[in-house]
């Protein structure tokens, strides 16, 4: 893609030196055609300001998606120890650190709990097996989380009651 626009240039480049030899030909002969010469000029500009124009909004676009991919590489991984089965599960965050409690049922056994944000990352051993991850979507700020469990199979029926990011109390739709 680069080449791309260094070749639209090249030729804007090579078409400015065409009408600049132009230009010096018609002085020098004194042809009195300088509305030719102008006219070339003012058409040049014109086709620079649109490759201009047109290369700086390819370049935000690059760079919007360059941004949206970096967020989603600053989210974090957590892993968790359920209190009832004793059963470990992940968490991974999309784009920002969670700021408010996640209402989920337990990936293993099902039981409803809680994590907050202040609430201790197993930093164990994590078992080598892992079930297919579930991902949700706030459809209010459109963050969204993926969780799995470790070790085990995920149980059937997950939920995600509030979302930890935006702190509404709905329920994350599954995706």
């Amino acid at each position: 893609m680069k080449n791309r626009w260094q070749l639209a240039y090249l030729i804007i480049f090579l078409l400015g030196i065409l009408v600049f030899l132009y230009s010096v030909w018609e002085i020098i002969f004194q042809d009195n055609v300088l509305f030719i010469s102008i006219s070339l000029y003012l058409i040049l500009i014109g086709i620079a300001v649109i490759i201009y124009y047109l290369y700086t909004s390819y370049l935000k676009r690059t760079i919007d998606s360059i941004q949206i991919f970096k967020k989603t590489l600053e989210g974090g991984l957590f892993h968790f120890k359920c209190p009832h089965c004793q059963g470990y599960f992940a968490v991974k965050e999309s784009m920002y650190k969670a700021n408010g409690k996640t209402i989920i049922t337990c990936p293993d056994c099902g039981k409803l709990g809680m994590i907050n944000p202040s609430s201790p990352i197993i930093y164990d051993i994590i078992p080598e097996k892992k079930s297919m991850d579930v991902k949700f979507k706030c459809a209010y700020c459109g963050e969204s989380l993926k969780i799995w469990a470790e070790g085990t199979d995920l149980y059937p029926i997950l939920k995600v009651f509030c979302c930890p990011f935006c702190g509404k109390n709905k329920p994350l739709k599954k995706i």
